[in-house]
Parts: structure tokens; C-alpha cells; sequence
């Protein structure tokens, strides 16, 4: 019975991390693909960096209610290099080079290129957490 619930949880656990996986590949694509920051971006990019916000309520993009009527807001990922700056992992960094925004970290290097230099960053900043949920398979 124990290998049994067991397997299970590695079940849902893979399946929690198609999911994530997922999530982060459709904020890279639509940074890629962005020609302005927006809010609707920076919701896009919170959601896939932290998923219970999916399951919260919608007010409008990038502001969500809880249960108890409080409400989260996204940063301004893809306008704010500062907000960007906090999806980056536990113990990377960042450098520049030639215009590319590099994320570095001892599993790798990520790169975002982009005109808005925010959004540059989350591009690398969301390669180098796909990379992270990778590994964790």
C-alpha cells in the first residue's frame, strides 16, 4: 500500500509540474511576442510564477480577490526592471551583454532579448525558473 501512495503522489507531483511548466512557457512566449508592457503581461507572468493566483477571483488584469475580500495585485514585471528583477531564482544573477539581459546562475545562463529591457529580463528570468522545474523532474 505504501509504494502504491507513493507512486501517486509522484503522479500528481508530475502533473503539478507539466502545469507549471506550462504556465512558464506560455509567459515566455508572450513576452516574446509583447510590443508594449501591459498589464495583462504582468498578469500573465504572475500567474505562472505563482499559481494559486488562478484560483483566486479576477477584479481586472493583474488584480485578484481572495476569500476574505483582500486584494493582490502583479507587479509591473514587463514595465518595472525592478519588478522583473524579482522573478529571478534564488542564487543567479544578472549581467548584460550586447543588449541581451543574461540570468546566470551554477545550473546555467538564460537569455532574454527584447527592446523593452524589462521585459528582456523576465524573458531570462522565466527561462532560468523553466530550467529549475526541469531539473525537478
Amino acid at each position: 500500500m505504501t509504494s502504491f501512495l507513493t507512486g501517486g503522489l509522484s503522479l500528481c507531483a508530475s502533473a503539478s509540474t507539466r502545469g507549471e511548466r506550462a504556465r512558464l512557457i506560455e509567459a515566455i512566449e508572450a513576452c516574446k511576442a509583447a510590443t508594449a508592457a501591459s498589464r495583462q503581461l504582468d498578469a500573465l507572468i504572475a500567474m505562472a510564477v505563482f499559481p494559486a493566483l488562478t484560483e483566486l477571483s479576477g477584479v481586472e488584469a493583474g488584480i485578484w480577490r481572495q476569500d476574505n475580500g483582500a486584494r493582490v495585485r502583479a507587479l509591473l514585471y514587463s514595465s518595472s526592471q525592478s519588478a522583473a528583477t524579482t522573478l529571478i531564482p534564488p542564487g543567479c544573477w544578472i549581467e548584460m551583454a550586447q543588449g541581451d539581459v543574461i540570468v546566470l546562475g551554477t545550473r546555467g545562463e538564460w537569455y532574454g532579448s527584447h527592446p523593452i529591457d524589462a521585459i528582456a529580463l523576465c524573458i531570462a528570468a522565466l527561462n532560468a525558473r523553466l530550467a529549475e522545474v526541469a531539473d525537478a523532474d
